[in-house]
């Protein structure tokens, strides 16, 4: 018998000597992360030249009471074989029952075995064993005591537990049962605290393409190989439409609108006139609006969540810059660009039109980088489309045209697409080339839509140039 062995023996026969002295509700009050009562087996994990072991402590009705397993000294670079064979022990095939899978309601409604509860733990253990060699020396002791069911529990001991003095470590459990118990008859009812001031409810997504408010910032060999993390500080506050607007160094952008069909609408207002000032991002879709509750009193964002399917959640699960192989590409954007950007975007979409041609812009500019050509065409047409209209209103109106005859003239089931194109050619208000490069358009789409025609991804993409260059001129940006 090993010599850790013989202390686990020793620990488990004083533990259950105190523990019978103790009244019922002091045995109530034993933690759960410290509690060895029968049944109880345990399994200690030692591995080869590192600092640290590992104990894992179950009470399993239908195993042995005080089954005590020593595995090891197991060599590292043996350790994920090692553990592997350990998991695959029969043992482990039983599944959770209620009582056990109260910690992970999601999986109440579903079959569970104990080992797939277990695996996170050994998969912590490769983890430590990464990281050993990066650990300072020290004394020994337990470390962090984590649960994996509510009736099973694992210790990080660092150093050797044979080390250490198993009368004391009783000693102490027995003394923090008696502890609480006394402090439970003692317990009086605390004062009520005032209500929490409530937060704001609002609405955030990412700017994606992923940015950097400023520079980004640069980690030391030191914070790479440490892993260190560096955490994105709010850039700037502002206001758009008269909501309150947050946007952080990671290109989080939050407003205090809850209703999500209205704050996705003005976020992709902020989006597209991006397109307009040498800052392309993409369109944000319902999924990519997150709920977010924001502190009144220091615009901080209290909470944040996310749907699993959008483009931007690796931004929002991402601790930036931890340098894994999965992080996140980002373009620099100073912070003046972006507060140009909004006030302009405020300014442009208080043309209702305006507003809406900037949404279109998105969405077309969004599925032609997606490879959505006659989904990006069509709407860049929309936009045409009307604007064609919007020429010929407004040369009606400068003729004086009566109402009525305005109204026939505007009205698509006498004058179409086609014939205020033929109209404003013969007029002088559409020149020859641009007449010819929009009929071409014009004839596209009813090719796509009455015969289902393809489109192709530069007839996509001139499409979507005329009709940027149509919002540019109707928004007045440079």
């Amino acid at each position: 018998m090993s010599e850790v062995e013989v202390w686990l023996r020793e620990f488990l026969a004083e533990f259950r000597k105190q523990h019978e002295r103790l009244s019922e509700e002091e045995k109530s009050r034993i933690s759960n992360l410290d509690d060895f009562a029968a049944p109880c087996q345990m399994l200690l994990l030692r591995f080869k030249d590192i600092n640290f072991q590992n104990l894992v402590v179950t009470h399993d009705r239908g195993r042995n009471d005080a089954e005590i397993t020593v595995c090891g000294p197991i060599p590292t670079y043996e350790a994920v074989d090692a553990l592997d064979s350990i998991l695959k022990d029969p043992k482990w095939d039983r599944e959770l029952s209620e009582k056990e899978k109260s910690r992970y309601p999601l999986l109440a409604d579903k079959t569970i075995s104990f080992r797939e509860v277990v695996e996170p733990t050994f998969l912590h253990m490769i983890h430590e064993i990464k990281n050993s060699p990066f650990v300072r020396p020290g004394p020994t002791v337990i470390g962090t005591k984590s649960w994996i069911t509510i009736e099973s529990f694992f210790w990080d001991i660092r150093g050797n537990m044979a080390d250490l003095d198993p009368l004391k470590i009783v000693n102490e459990i027995m003394e923090g049962a008696r502890k609480r118990t006394e402090a439970a008859k003692a317990e009086t009812k605390p004062p009520s605290l005032p209500p929490a001031e409530p937060g704001i409810k609002g609405s955030g997504t990412h700017f994606y393409p992923p940015i950097w408010v400023g520079k980004l910032p640069k980690r030391t060999f030191k914070q790479k190989a440490l892993d260190v993390p560096v955490f994105p500080e709010r850039a700037f506050d502002t206001k758009y439409k008269e909501k309150a607007v947050m946007v952080y160094e990671d290109g989080l952008i939050a407003l205090d609108e809850q209703d999500k069909l209205k704050a996705t609408r003005m976020l992709n207002e902020i989006m597209a006139t991006g397109l307009l000032l040498d800052l392309s991002f993409f369109a944000a879709r319902e999924l990519d609006v997150s709920e977010v509750e924001i502190d009144i009193s220091t615009l901080i964002i209290r909470s944040f969540s996310g749907g699993m399917a959008s483009l931007r959640m690796p931004q929002i699960y991402e601790v930036p810059f931890r340098g894994t192989t999965v992080s996140v590409d980002r373009r620099e954007v100073e912070k003046e660009k972006l507060v140009r950007l909004m006030k302009e975007a405020e300014r442009i979409s208080q043309d209702p039109e305006i507003g809406d041609f900037l949404v279109l812009l998105l969405e077309a500019y969004t599925c032609l980088h997606s490879s959505e050509y006659m989904q990006s065409f069509m709407m860049s047409w929309v936009i045409i489309e009307r604007h064609m209209f919007w020429l010929w209103e407004k040369f009606l109106r400068e003729e004086n045209i009566t109402r009525t005859r305005r109204e026939k003239l505007m009205n698509p089931a006498y004058w179409n697409v086609d014939s205020v194109l033929e109209t404003l050619n013969l007029l002088g208000r559409l020149s020859p080339d641009d007449y010819s490069v929009l009929m071409a358009f014009k004839n596209k789409r009813n090719a796509v839509m009455h015969e289902g025609e393809k489109v192709i991804q530069n007839e996509a993409d001139r499409c979507f140039q005329n009709a940027k260059r149509i919002v540019q001129q109707r928004s007045a940006i440079p």
